[in-house]
């Protein structure tokens, strides 16, 4: 019986089904298939290369990277070795990838181009630790080091001498695998505080794959497009293991801005994404509807409208919706028909035309934005996890998809809420512990179930609901509690807000920072015929301004008084990962923002504050 790891079924995969397409890339402008024989060929000589360079069993490999294959083929060379990956973001800067370096204790690194490279060079010393550097593109300088730097194709050509002279030790490795073994040290992106090293076994990577596997109904016809970073959990797993176990195509996108390209190319059946990615996605089609003319505003609105009445009446179900659907196909045949034909075709044709669901995850996804994919006939599951579950816990499922919840728990999963509301977990998903941090360790479970942090909730058909974070709840002067995510919540889906921070804590009032998107702006200023010459006086005109205020407006109103935003900053930008203000999956860094603009944001106090100092006499 095959040991129940990741490693095993890739090369039951290659075994088994040597000519089937493994993965897309592009190559010369065109995307090529490579086939499992070929796949496992590039893994096998990148592992006769790292055992060449001495890479024992339990030792840590680190990757820097853009999502590409290389990552792939890096990755599961590592794993395949019996060493440990450990994934870097290639947005993070020198002294970061210092830190994670020598923390992880990495014997050698692969970088993807000159670019990264030039960040290790800038280092004064790197870790004494540190072996060998592999470039994936570029040629390396000539200067000497206390490491080795070599090519890709270099460690290729190594692995090609190594493997026949030594033709037992790759498979011997692979064969000692055992599920228990540490697989990969990922370090928490964070929106507060030092990164921590979470260690994931083997068996919480199986475990994840076989669960969603169980939950999602994927096939090995499927096509999966892999644009988010390899570096997250989430993908990685969720993508690039998930690929693996079930067998399916994994399709890998230029970049980020090439995405909507490169579903035309490829016509992938299923994507991961979070919920910036989505909501872009929304604001754009809408921005479009309101530039055409006034008689195809009015049918796309109409069919709009009809699918999310249609896609409402799906929702009743969370199990098999067979019945339902033949209600809602009586009701509305005649009009779904011509919808399909007139609009939601021609939409769908912009994702390839052949997506059967996408998967949310990372940060929450508004109910409109889902609501409108789901009217389309793009449904988008959301699921929740923590990189200490190797990604999720739970996850809807497109025949059990409960909007505004992620999902029942995988199976397995053990969730209970705390009485102070925090959501906690107990599986074989969950982490070892923090790498060389016995006390946090400690300080992540009671009797056994891991704090995740997060405040949520269990409805009566066992669905979770997220509130908020713990440790983002606003305790007001008044001793009022808000949970800001849930207001900050509220504002996703609108076209004009990017990003809404809100702030409050020991104070009289909820206050906001708000970013502006730019195609927002642009679209409201050709609606509002607004002539300006940068976005940046765009950003602050007069009607803009009067346009925010009255979405605050609605959006207190369905809120408590105490809750309500009184007053609000807009910034002149928007939040960036490369002004460290966003997570590589584009979550704010709450702490890091708060403490950037607190004087922008205590200046919404200054007649609170006069107001203390003259009732106080000081």
């Amino acid at each position: 019986m095959a040991r129940e790891t990741i490693v095993n079924v890739f090369w039951e995969r290659v075994k088994a089904n040597p000519e089937r397409p493994a993965l897309l890339h592009k190559v010369a402008g065109s995307y090529r298939p490579v086939i499992w024989r070929e796949h496992g060929r590039v893994v096998e000589l990148l592992a006769g290369g790292l055992l060449n360079l001495g890479v024992e069993p339990g030792e840590k490999v680190s990757i820097m990277s853009a999502t590409r294959p290389h990552w792939t083929w890096a990755d599961v060379a590592v794993l395949s070795v019996g060493a440990v990956t450990v994934p870097i973001y290639p947005t993070l800067g020198s002294p970061e990838i210092e830190y994670l370096l020598r923390h992880s204790d990495s014997v050698g690194i692969f970088v993807e181009n000159d670019k990264q490279l030039e960040k290790l060079l800038a280092l004064p010393a790197l870790p004494e630790q540190l072996r060998f550097v592999v470039l994936i593109d570029g040629e390396p300088p000539l200067k000497k080091h206390n490491w080795k730097l070599l090519k890709w194709e270099d460690l290729l050509k190594d692995g090609e001498v190594y493997l026949p002279r030594h033709p037992q030790v790759l498979t011997g490795r692979i064969n000692s695998l055992k599920p228990q073994d540490l697989a990969t040290i990922v370090y928490t992106s964070g929106t507060t505080g030092v990164p921590k090293g979470v260690m994931l076994l083997h068996s919480n990577i199986y475990h994840v794959c076989q669960s969603m596997s169980l939950l999602i109904g994927l096939h090995p016809d499927d096509i999966a497009l892999s644009f988010l970073p390899l570096s997250h959990v989430f993908e990685r797993i969720g993508g690039q293991f998930l690929a693996i176990y079930e067998g399916l195509v994994a399709a890998y996108a230029e970049s980020m801005e090439t995405v909507a390209q490169n579903m035309l190319e490829v016509k992938p059946t299923i994507m991961n994404g979070v919920p910036r990615f989505f909501e872009k996605v929304y604001h754009r089609i809408q921005s479009e509807v309101r530039h055409m003319a006034q008689a195809q505003q009015y049918l796309i609105r109409w069919a709009l409208a009809l699918g999310k009445r249609a896609a409402k009446y799906r929702l009743r179900s969370t199990g098999d919706q067979n019945g339902v659907d033949e209600i809602v196909q009586k009701i509305y045949r005649a009009e779904l028909r011509v919808a399909e034909r007139l609009v939601y075709s021609k939409i769908r044709r912009r994702f390839g035309g052949r997506v059967r669901f996408m998967v949310s995850g990372a940060a929450p996804l508004s109910s409109d934005v889902q609501l409108f994919f789901d009217s389309i006939g793009i449904p988008i599951i959301e699921g929740y996890g923590l990189t200490e579950t190797a990604a999720p816990v739970s996850c809807n499922t497109p025949k059990g998809n409960r909007r505004g919840t992620v999902g029942r728990p995988l199976p397995g999963v053990k969730i209970k809420v705390a009485d102070d509301g925090e959501i906690l977990i107990k599986g074989p998903n969950v982490f070892a512990g923090y790498y060389k941090n016995e006390l946090a360790t400690k300080e992540a479970f009671v009797d056994g179930w891991f704090l995740t942090g997060d405040i949520g909730e269990i409805d009566k058909d066992g669905f979770l609901r997220i509130k908020d974070r713990k440790k983002d709840i606003i305790i007001t002067a008044g001793g009022k509690h808000i949970a800001p995510q849930y207001l900050e919540n509220l504002f996703v889906g609108d076209s004009l807000i990017s990003h809404i921070l809100v702030y409050g804590d020991r104070r009289k009032f909820v206050t906001a920072l708000i970013t502006l998107s730019a195609d927002g702006l642009v679209s409201f200023a050709s609606s509002n015929a607004i002539t300006y010459s940068s976005l940046e006086e765009l950003n602050h005109h007069p009607q803009v301004l009067k346009e925010l205020e009255a979405v605050v407006s609605r959006k207190n109103q369905r809120l408590a008084t105490y809750e309500q935003i009184k007053k609000f900053l807009v910034l002149d930008h928007e939040f960036s990962v490369e002004r460290n203000e966003l997570t590589p999956t584009l979550k704010v860094k709450r702490k890091v923002v708060t403490e950037k603009y607190r004087k922008l944001l205590d200046s919404l106090y200054e007649v609170e504050d006069l107001e203390l100092e003259d009732s106080t006499g000081r």
